[in-house]
């Protein structure tokens, strides 16, 4: 019990100090599986996608196996193709985003809702190329759970639990969110098709401190890729992003090999490696049936700049589904004459 109150008086120290510091902040979220979790990838890949709707979440824990209140982070998406556009290969696509993000012994919880617009154009004779643009609005709340933490005071002078004196301070803090996507997806033969797009987060700067004003920093992300079809059952689908927000830069590189188990190519197996270049290591395995896609990724820090966390790992855990319905189309009977 004595350890447990120890620790929790350090985190409380800690928790202060960083706040006084203006060292704490908001960091946005990022998955190892990000192509899984299109919405928070790009707005303009909500309803990029061949089918009538598609729903999906994505579950990340880190450090679970070091710390008693790790970090956890799980999205919850739905998003279709609702109209078609203005010209016949065109479309409108329309979704929602839902965001938690929980850290540490604070419980700093990150909740979010968002809704999203896009319009994608089809290019060319055949629209093999598709132009997207989109945009994502929504309102955020960062919270501090303060019955989480114990403070000094409160062990030798008995005062009540989660009652500290910070002038300024608000445990719960409210804004709104605005972030815009455009992405370019051609499919240059049957075989090869590559994509590339480019996204901004965050554009109006919202204020997310908790004791004076901290502008949330516009976040941009490139993201790209290709997928080839190396024979009649394998293919190679390498893919990047890279992202800049602040002082902070991020470049993730993936290469995952595909297997389709039967010809008719609604069954096929996944196995990846990838890199992040701030030094994590990643492996990535995943099947997608029939409209079903299961992922599952583990990444470890293998960072020499940072001995202290080298070895603590994160997993993630992803799922997704298309479904198609179309109507089946109504064959009137002919009834021929005898005569002929």
């Amino acid at each position: 019990m004595k350890e447990k109150h120890t620790m929790k008086l350090l985190s409380g120290i800690l928790f202060i100090l960083l706040l006084a510091m203006g060292e704490l902040k908001a960091q946005d979220i990022h998955y190892t599986q990000y192509e899984l979790s299109p919405m928070t990838l790009n707005p303009a890949l909500t309803g990029a996608y061949e089918g009538t709707f598609r729903v999906g979440g994505i579950y990340r824990d880190q450090w679970s196996s070091v710390l008693e209140n790790q970090f956890v982070t799980y999205s919850l998406y739905g998003d279709l193709p609702v109209i078609r556009g203005f010209g016949k290969n065109d479309w409108f696509g329309a979704g929602i985003l839902l965001t938690n993000d929980r850290a540490g012994s604070a419980s700093l919880n990150h909740t979010a809702g968002s809704l999203a617009l896009s319009y994608h154009l089809g290019l060319g004779k055949k629209s093999n190329t598709v132009f997207s643009l989109g945009a994502q609005a929504g309102f955020a709340q960062r919270r501090v759970d303060m019955e989480n933490l114990l403070f000094e005071d409160e062990i030798l002078g008995g005062a009540p639990s989660g009652e500290f004196g910070l002038p300024g301070f608000d445990s719960s803090i409210s804004y709104g969110d605005f972030s815009v996507g455009t992405l370019v997806n051609s499919y240059l033969t049957s075989k090869f098709n590559f994509y590339l797009g480019a996204s901004a987060f965050h554009l109006t700067n919202p204020d997310d401190g908790f004791i004076s004003t901290q502008r949330l920093r516009t976040r941009i992300a490139l993201n790209g890729g290709f997928s080839y079809d190396i024979a009649d059952r394998l293919l190679i689908a390498p893919s990047f992003i890279f992202q800049t927000q602040a002082k902070a830069r991020e470049l993730i590189t993936q290469a995952r090999l595909g297997y389709h188990i039967n010809p008719e190519r609604n069954v096929t197996l996944y196995g990846g490696l990838g890199y992040r270049y701030s030094g994590a290591a990643m492996t990535m395995i995943g099947i997608d049936y029939r409209g079903t896609k299961l992922g599952i990724a583990y990444d470890i820090d293998v960072s020499p700049l940072n001995p202290a966390s080298r070895g603590r790992g994160a997993y993630e855990l992803a799922l997704s589904y298309t479904a198609k319905i179309y109507k089946t189309p109504v064959v009137k009977p002919v009834l021929f004459c005898p005569r002929f």
